[in-house]
């Protein structure tokens, strides 16, 4: 960088007369404001006669053609009707660094920023946006997302450090930086449009005042060129540094995120630069934005199928013994039936009801007997494979479905269930008791008559005197 960022400002080509603003511009580059017919100059900083050879006085109330020139005015003319940020010259001055004017319009005014166009703004910068915009498109966490924006802004910018600063979309506290640096908040008087960096050149540098005719004067909030806030120069001295680029990401997250670069030597960064890297933080902002989203519509599909689940479970749950309800176990039924009758392969179900549960009730009421009822149900269900269905059938009866065994092997199981039953006793009741009937399928069964010569097996085990099994082999 020239040695123009440390030159003390020549205060004598500057009219005492002409009136000023309270504003001033970093003297690495010039300002220049004329209104939107592009009639006059109504704004001019005090160094423009090192760029264009006059001086404020000399400049305002001329037409900008007197001042840079009718082929220049012509081409600002062209570069703002197509949306184009700005426009490189030759430098006005008779030196061979080209000058880059970047303007926009406020309404009623246009505002041109003047600043020495790099030699390092000849590298391929679309190439190098392509580049680093792919890295940061394609990040699939935040914390991918941060880290590849972080590296691209240390490595196009040579700043020594890089740190982002904010909250997430959750709320949650944002430290992160490129190089090993102790993280602080930044003074909250930061309040920079989010789509024009804040920059600062040299902290160290006089600045360079603002003239202007009389009249409303253009609003330069959103000019780079302009000196940061007070405070955060100060906050950017104590930590002695004397350079910083600061862009913002508010719209990636509720509250507001920096990405504060700050090194301690003068660094210059072009407009054209500088343009990249705000291009680079949008694309960040849009990809926070969209693994945010993403993350969301997750959460909302997880929560859904949770809620499912339950919902599912409710429907096809006894609410009192927590198995299969009737419905489903009828369900279930069909399905295994089905299934036996397809591949060829057994299928049984046993019915069984608890024994004298009237009297259980009439003695001890009807809190005992739902407490009964559950654990019968989890006595039974403990003695089952997984692949075997158990449900409340109605009242105190329950069936099991038990597919791939055979009637002698669902006889075996009846006779475990049944002797588990008459050995665990339920408080108060004491010892509890069921009779069982057992049926195998038959070639073309259909669950009805499957369930009807069970339930005959369990009434002969009924009248057998109870608490054992029975089995109907036809009906």
């Amino acid at each position: 960088m020239p040695d123009s960022l440390d030159e003390e400002l020549d205060d004598a080509s500057v009219c005492p007369t002409v009136p000023h603003t309270d504003a001033t511009v970093q003297p690495h580059g010039c300002l220049l404001a004329f209104d939107n017919d592009w009639q006059s100059v109504c704004l001019a900083s005090s160094n423009l006669s090192r760029f264009f050879g006059l001086s404020p006085a000399e400049a305002l109330g001329r037409p900008p053609e007197q001042v840079l020139g009718a082929d220049t005015v012509t081409a600002l003319a062209r570069a703002l009707a197509r949306g184009a940020p700005g426009i490189t010259i030759s430098s006005g001055n008779g030196t061979l660094q080209p000058l880059y004017l970047s303007l926009h319009a406020t309404g009623r005014h246009v505002i041109l920023e003047v600043e020495p166009q790099e030699e390092e703004t000849g590298h391929d910068l679309p190439g190098l946006g392509y580049t680093w915009g792919t890295r940061i498109a394609r990040a699939s966490s935040t914390s991918e997302l941060y880290a590849q924006l972080l590296q691209a802004l240390h490595v196009l910018t040579g700043f020594a450090s890089c740190t982002l600063l904010g909250q997430d979309h959750d709320g949650h506290d944002l430290r992160l930086e490129q190089k090993g640096i102790p993280i602080e908040s930044v003074p909250c008087t930061v309040d920079r449009s989010a789509r024009v960096p804040l920059m600062l050149v040299d902290g160290q540098a006089k600045p360079a005042e603002l003239f202007g005719s009389p009249g409303p004067l253009p609003d330069l909030s959103g000019c780079p060129l302009c000196l940061p806030p007070p405070k955060l120069r100060n906050w950017l001295s104590g930590r002695q540094a004397r350079a910083a680029l600061i862009l913002d990401l508010h719209e990636a997250t509720p509250g507001r995120s920096l990405v504060v670069c700050r090194d301690r030597q003068p660094r210059h960064l072009s407009p054209p630069l500088r343009h990249l890297l705000l291009q680079l933080t949008q694309v960040a902002t849009l990809r926070r934005a969209l693994l945010h989203e993403k993350q969301q519509t997750q959460d909302r599909y997880r929560l859904l199928h949770e809620r499912n689940t339950r919902l599912q479970r409710l429907a096809y749950t006894d609410p009192l013994t927590q198995v299969a309800n009737r419905h489903r176990i009828e369900q279930v039924l069909e399905t295994e039936l089905a299934a036996a009758c397809r591949n060829g392969s057994p299928l049984a179900v046993l019915l069984f009801d608890i024994d004298r549960f009237k009297a259980i009730n009439d003695s001890h009421g009807h809190e005992v007997g739902d407490q009964v009822l559950h654990q019968v149900a989890q006595e039974a269900q403990s003695h089952l494979r997984n692949s075997d269905h158990l449900g409340r059938w109605g009242g105190e009866e329950f069936i099991a479905v038990v597919p791939g065994c055979d009637l002698t092997q669902a006889q075996e199981l009846a006779w475990r269930v049944c002797h588990a039953l008459a050995q665990s006793p339920i408080a108060p009741v004491g010892q509890v008791t069921a009779s069982f009937g057992v049926a195998a399928c038959q070639p073309g069964d259909s669950s009805r008559r499957l369930v009807q010569r069970a339930d005959q097996a369990m009434y002969q085990a009924k009248r057998a005197g109870r608490a054992c099994v029975r089995t109907q082999e036809a009906c």
